[in-house]
């Protein structure tokens, strides 16, 4: 199960994710947010991952797609309060620090653009 939740932090779309990323339906919903997002010309985000309990490949993949849609439309995706647990994934898969740039909080996060 996931829960997300999204808020304008001064120009820049954070996304607090809760629960697991899996690759599945709910999952999907993060690309599909962002994407919606940036037909809105929103340009900037952040992704808080400090709820995110488990992450498997298939929930990477998920963070790909969004981050290449992003990435398309010369926007910008960031993670922060990234846990050991998923840290693990995302480095095994090559996304961090290759992909994705990584912030402690969601302040420096916010302030890194």
């Amino acid at each position: 199960m996931l829960n997300i939740s999204n808020r304008d932090a001064g120009g820049v779309m954070v996304f607090a994710l809760e629960g697991q990323i899996d690759g599945g339906p709910k999952s999907q919903r993060i690309h599909e947010m962002i994407k919606e997002e940036i037909e809105e010309g929103k340009k900037k985000f952040v992704l808080n991952l400090k709820d995110i309990k488990w992450l498997n490949s298939l929930g990477a993949g998920v963070l790909i797609a969004a981050y290449a849609s992003a990435k398309r439309e010369e926007a910008s995706v960031k993670l922060t309060n990234i846990s050991d647990r998923v840290g693990l994934v995302l480095r095994t898969c090559g996304l961090i620090p290759e992909v994705f740039e990584v912030f402690e909080n969601e302040e420096d996060a916010l302030a890194s653009f």
